[in-house]
C-alpha cells in the first residue's frame, strides 16, 4: 500500500513537471510569435514611411497632427478613391489574396520608382 502511494505521488510529481514544461514551451513560442509580428509591424511601419517621404519629401516640415490632417484628406479625394478602387480590382485578377504585410515589402523591394 505505501509503494503504491509512493508510485503515485512520483507519477503525479512527472506529470506536474511535464505540465509545467509544456506550459514554458507555450510561453516561448508564444513570445516568439509576438516578436515576429512586431517585427513585421515595425518593417512595415518603415516601409510605409519611406513612402510618404518618397512621394511629399517636405513631409518632416509637419508635425504628426499635421500630417494626419493632410494624409486624410488627400486619401478621401476622388482621384484617389478611384485609384485604390482600380489597384484592387486589378490585384484581385492578376494574383490570389496575400497579407497585407507581405504586399507592402514586396511592392517595397520591387516597386518602381
Amino acid at each position: 500500500m505505501i509503494k503504491s502511494k509512493n508510485d503515485a505521488s512520483k507519477n503525479l510529481e512527472k506529470a506536474l513537471q511535464a505540465l509545467e514544461q509544456a506550459k514554458q514551451l507555450v510561453a516561448n513560442e508564444k513570445k516568439k510569435q509576438n516578436e515576429k509580428k512586431r517585427k513585421a509591424e515595425n518593417h512595415h511601419k518603415y516601409i510605409m514611411g519611406g513612402i510618404i517621404v518618397k512621394y511629399f519629401p517636405d513631409c518632416y516640415r509637419y508635425d504628426e497632427g499635421e500630417l494626419n490632417r493632410i494624409l486624410s484628406v488627400a486619401l478621401q479625394t476622388k482621384e484617389c478613391q478611384q485609384i485604390i478602387s482600380k489597384i484592387k480590382a486589378e490585384s484581385r485578377e492578376t494574383s490570389p489574396p496575400q497579407p497585407t504585410l507581405l504586399n507592402a515589402e514586396n511592392e517595397s523591394e520591387g516597386g518602381t520608382e
